[in-house]
């Protein structure tokens, strides 16, 4: 089975971005299309696949990480 997935490490503190928010987007034709929204979990991945199987559709796709979030949470 074909799935998408992400993981992120924050370097900076040497941890996982956990909370960090993520879009995911499939682009087509000058078009955006939102697919998915997830916040990555204490070990900064997914708690399941951003997209799989018959949802997982050949082309472009783009992630976007609300990084500057997570940045102004971890500092509070």
């Amino acid at each position: 089975m074909t799935k998408l997935t992400t993981h992120v490490l924050d370097i900076y503190s040497g941890k996982p971005g956990a909370g960090i928010k993520v879009e995911l987007y499939y682009l087509s034709n000058n078009n955006k299309e939102k697919k998915n929204t997830v916040t990555l979990n204490q070990d900064g991945r997914a708690d399941k696949p951003l997209l799989e199987g018959q949802d997982f559709l050949k082309g472009k796709y783009e992630l976007v990480f609300f990084i500057g979030d997570y940045f102004k949470n971890i500092t509070k």
